[in-house]
């Protein structure tokens, strides 16, 4: 160590807590990970970045956009989705009961399509733009697939200069504008009075959802399909590589009521634009949104396992958790003090317990994740005030902070998909760390949540509310270990415990498998352990 003494404050990190946030430290100190190799191989098929808030996905598609040469970043909420949300088109094809995932995959393609020709064109005005296109164009063999590109590209020729929402704003009113020609006088009857289609006869629905079915299979955006097969001809044998790069897909982009649609037609047109051998379109999303979208597809179209190609789950070993923190200390003790080779061991000097070095102490109560391994180092140095080094009680002090933020942040990011995850990580608060599901599943387990979940309104569109509601209103029954198979089965989902669902197999952790146990397999032979993270925020008796 340099003798430039070390003293840490309230105020001093090793890195923020989103990867937008953290160009301090995220550059410098970028851990190699086999996904970014992965992704941005445009001959792999996966395209979505799968993980758990924190787990990296943000940090390597910044580094995408800093490390390769031809990058657009798409940004959702820029994309005026809000448009189609509110289209009476699209309320008034959704109370018939329409399946739009075609129209939603057309909408996406059409969307990547003109982004890509903007950047393999990368052209600076209109009359460059003519020129390039016109040669990319004459690459290919006479055909319908070229007329259709040519033709979409002077079709939409200003779509090409507009911003995303722009785009999608005029694809939208397009649609509708069509729809009117074709619908006008039930459209103006089903924005006139409120529960038209209800009032339908059900000959009458029939009728109108197959007139409506034929028109959005012979909609404009049909052409799509030629514009990809004359696009990918373009691309065969091409050694440039263009990427896009999706983020946000968590944040408030588009109402509820279409949002998981959208995703899965995102999954469906991806599928479809791997046909462009230089093009890698490189998607951010987080596990819970996947298991919503997968929650929300109707029964007879859930397929998921055709996804899995198209997925890297994003998995960070021990030594590159360790590498992570040791580059980030390095660099934190580097800018704030000019001290060189300064490590994890160098601030990290007694063991919390008899049992457990500061490291192992650390890495156990984490979900395996950077935020993880940021956010512990940076509240226990910040309990640290004005020390040079991190006693055992400077560690205990940040783990009781770290503990609470996890336990927050497990109901932020989980409340979407199950309203009622805090009731249910309530029912592990004060009692021990390592139980059986036979002692949850008894007639005061389903006393409590009813209890507690009849006390919030809020939550009353859990489904372990309306199986409760039915219970207690007789028109089911439901034995106490079904609910315990409904609420480990979620608190194993979020991370919160871990499973050991027969003597003779492991510990099941999703943050190993990222895969989630089927509810069936969960009986009262199985075990369950609450994940130590969670040991302070909860008061868990270890």
């Amino acid at each position: 160590m340099s003798a430039n003494k070390i003293v840490f404050n309230d105020s001093i990190n090793i890195g923020q807590n989103g990867a937008e946030h953290d160009d301090e430290f995220l550059f410098k100190c970028f851990v190699d990970h086999p996904a970014y190799s992965e992704v941005t191989d445009v001959n792999s098929p996966t395209t979505f970045l799968l993980g758990s808030t924190g787990a990296g996905k943000t940090a390597i598609l910044r580094m995408i956009n800093k490390q390769e040469e031809n990058v657009s970043d798409l940004a959702v909420h820029d994309m005026a989705m809000n448009h189609i949300a509110n289209s009476d088109t699209i309320l008034f094809l959704t109370s018939l009961g329409v399946d739009l995932n075609l129209f939603f995959q057309a909408l996406w393609k059409h969307v990547f399509c003109i982004e890509y020709i903007k950047l393999a064109t990368h052209a600076r005005d209109k009359d460059q733009f003519q020129y390039k296109m016109a040669r990319l164009i004459d690459t290919l063999t006479r055909g319908r697939a070229r007329d259709k590109l040519e033709s979409f590209v002077e079709n939409h020729a200003e779509q090409f200069w507009n911003t995303i929402d722009e785009n999608v704003i005029e694809l939208t009113d397009s649609l509708q504008n069509e729809f009117n020609a074709n619908f006008g006088g039930e459209l103006k009857k089903f924005a006139a009075k409120a529960g038209y289609v209800h009032s339908l006869g059900s000959q009458q629905k029939i009728q109108l959802q197959q007139r409506a079915r034929k028109f959005l299979n012979q909609a404009t955006l049909t052409e799509i399909p030629a514009v990809i097969s004359a696009l990918s001809d373009y691309t065969r044998g091409r050694l440039d590589k263009y990427f896009i790069t999706v983020d946000g897909l968590d944040e408030h982009w588009v109402d509820e009521d279409i949002k998981f649609q959208l995703l899965q037609a995102l999954f469906e047109s991806l599928k479809n634009l791997k046909k462009l051998r230089n093009f890698q379109v490189v998607v951010s999303l987080r596990n819970d949104l996947y298991v919503r979208m997968v929650q929300e597809t109707p029964s007879g179209r859930r397929q998921i396992e055709k996804y899995d190609d198209l997925i890297i789950r994003l998995r960070w070993s021990e030594p590159q958790l360790k590498e992570l923190a040791e580059k980030r200390i390095g660099e934190m003790c580097r800018r704030r003090y000019s001290s060189e080779n300064v490590g994890f061991s160098d601030v990290f000097k007694q063991n919390p317990t008899t049992k457990s070095n500061p490291w192992d102490y650390l890495y156990e109560r984490t979900l395996r994740r950077p935020r993880d391994i940021i956010n512990f180092i940076n509240l226990a140095m910040q309990a640290a005030d004005n020390k040079s080094a991190i006693s055992k009680n400077n560690l205990l002090k940040g783990e009781a902070n770290y503990s609470n933020l996890r336990h927050e942040t497990l109901i932020h990011e989980w409340s979407g998909t199950f309203p009622g995850i805090a009731i249910l990580l309530e029912q592990l608060r004060g009692l021990p760390a390592y139980r059986s599901a036979s002692e949850l599943a008894h007639s005061k387990f389903i006393d409590d949540l009813y209890d507690a979940f009849g006390q919030n309104a809020n939550l009353h569109s859990d489904e372990v509310w309306l199986r409760l509601l039915n219970y207690v209103n007789e028109n089911i029954h439901l034995e106490p270990i079904e609910l315990c198979q409904m609420v480990l089965y979620r608190l194993h989902l979020v991370g919160a415990i871990g499973l050991k669902l027969r003597e003779d197999r492991p510990w099941d952790w999703i943050f190993e498998t990222n895969r989630p146990v089927a509810e069936r397999q969960i009986d009262g032979t199985t075990k369950f352990r609450v994940h130590p993270m969670l040991y302070a925020a909860l008061s868990i008796r270890k």
